[in-house]
């Protein structure tokens, strides 16, 4: 089979969040959450060239449950800064599976674990005014996510991976 594009290692963000805040049913319909992000980095892989380590300057989610409450929309928005100052956009849009456990994450239910990646996707873009940075709006990138629950929270992490032709 030949033509199909390759996934090639990119970068690990790491996230910290907050508890969702619900916001409600909207009138189109889906029920919407804000997740904060409280803090977090994006790191590309040894061997990515040029090497990219940000910081994030704000973040947050917009999630939108199905009326089924068996899938969560992600729309993630953030600001992140590079080493040498420069502020990107980073932005992705995505879909997680509702298991029971990602469900008590969720919930904030003190009996949550961590769960592995295979429930969370995600389809992350970058945007810049900042010429050195511009090769990545150029880009296409998909992503697998987990979630960490620790004594500070719960902390997303995810490893992105370019699309290659």
């Amino acid at each position: 089979m030949t033509g199909f594009p390759t996934l090639k290692p990119f970068a690990t963000i790491c996230a910290q969040i907050d508890q969702p805040n619900p916001i409600g049913t909207l009138c189109s319909g889906p029920t919407q959450f804000f997740v904060s992000i409280k803090n977090g980095t994006l790191t590309t892989e040894p061997g990515v060239e040029p090497a990219l380590k940000t910081t994030l300057v704000m973040g947050g989610d917009w999630l939108l449950a199905d009326p089924d409450l068996k899938h969560l929309r992600l729309d993630m928005r953030s600001v992140i800064k590079t080493e040498d100052d420069v502020h990107l956009t980073f932005s992705f849009k995505g879909i997680i599976n509702v298991t029971p456990d990602i469900a008590k994450i969720l919930q904030g239910e003190p009996d949550a674990e961590s769960i592995d990646f295979g429930n969370i996707l995600a389809l992350p873009q970058f945007q810049t005014g900042h010429e050195k940075y511009k090769y990545l709006e150029n880009l296409v990138f998909v992503a697998s996510g987990r979630a960490i629950v620790g004594e500070g929270g719960v902390t997303v992490e995810y490893k992105v991976s370019q699309v290659v032709a």
